[in-house]
């Protein structure tokens, strides 16, 4: 093909014509990895879900590497196909690390904390939420709008399995272990907090359970500085876990605002896919539990509850 009067010119300008909606997708990439939330009217490209970007692109590259090959391209055009590949590749392992974890053992004697968003479940409903509180295998279960989920018997259904049902607020929590502090923080404007304390085998744990407002319009690093404004006085001795529906995504900006100092259990020990929301296609990983030293997350995965709108997230705990 060298041998014919203007074809490597064609060639590269063919290849730059396609290539650039794909480099312009790893850009975005990059741009909404750098940014996530900070700036509110570009929230939107980080709550694209990573694959959507870097899937096309690695497969763009891949299909005209393989043409290229097989038509006997310039070497110079195949080698640069083959670095965006790489680097397509690359983008892709990084951004997508905390999405997904391989699979993990139990550890013996670990204390297991799970959390549910109910969405206010209906009285008709009551018997298939207690049948999934049982179904986390828990020590202790947190749920955000538990509605009518202790109807209809359930609440003496849970008391025979060893639990008490204690709420604060809009949440309640549901333990094998004595609860010893259970008091709303605030709740206002869609923004809620409740803190709960438990006395464990291991130690005091301590809970602050959330949950903000899912509007999407809502820029969510400024409401996210406002809400911590408000219960800066009101939250007492920093929480060893921050649980809830936050309606942010895993490793946005604006939930370290919230949770400085504590971890995400699912990226540091997660297994499966990590995503809650929506529960039938969980592509957004919007309930979160974050831990703070001493306590530490050794195992985290993401069970479907099966039913109302929120996959519900496990995260087995030591204390060091």
């Amino acid at each position: 093909m060298r041998t014919m009067t203007g074809t490597p010119t064609r060639i590269s300008s063919a290849m730059g014509c396609i290539t650039a909606p794909l480099v312009l997708l790893l850009g975005l990439l990059v741009v909404s990895q750098v940014l996530t939330d900070r700036v509110g009217f570009l929230q939107f490209l980080w709550w694209v879900p990573r694959f959507v970007y870097w899937a096309p692109a690695c497969a763009g590259f891949a299909m005209l590497l393989g043409w290229a090959a097989w038509r006997g391209w310039p070497r110079g055009e195949r080698r640069w196909l083959t670095v965006w590949l790489a680097v397509a590749l690359a983008l892709a392992a990084f951004t997508s690390r905390n999405d997904w974890g391989p699979p993990r053992a139990r550890s013996a004697g670990a204390f297991r904390f799970a959390h549910w968003n109910a969405c206010w479940v209906e009285k008709q409903h009551a018997e298939w939420a207690v049948d999934a509180i049982l179904s986390f295998n828990a020590d202790a279960v947190l749920l955000t709008d538990p509605g009518a989920a202790f109807s209809e018997g359930g609440a003496q259904r849970l008391e025979d399995a060893g639990f008490r049902i204690v709420r604060a607020g809009s949440f309640a929590m549901v333990s094998r272990v004595p609860v010893t502090e259970a008091r709303p923080v605030y709740q206002a404007r869609g923004r809620s907090m409740a803190r709960f304390a438990l006395a464990t085998a291991s130690g005091p744990l301590r809970i602050d359970a959330v949950d903000l407002p899912s509007e999407t319009t809502l820029p969510r690093y400024m409401s996210v500085r406002t809400f911590v404004g408000a219960i800066e006085e009101l939250r007492g001795e920093p929480a060893d876990l921050i649980a809830g529906d936050f309606n942010i995504t895993r490793g946005s900006a604006s939930l370290q605002l919230l949770v400085e100092g504590a971890r995400d259990a699912f990226s540091d020990a997660g297994s499966g896919w990590g995503g809650t929301y929506p529960r039938r296609l969980p592509l957004f990983a919007i309930d979160l539990t974050h831990v703070r030293p001493p306590w530490r997350a050794v195992w985290a995965d993401v069970v479907d509850p099966g039913f109302e709108r929120h996959c519900a997230q496990r995260v087995d705990l030591v204390r060091e």
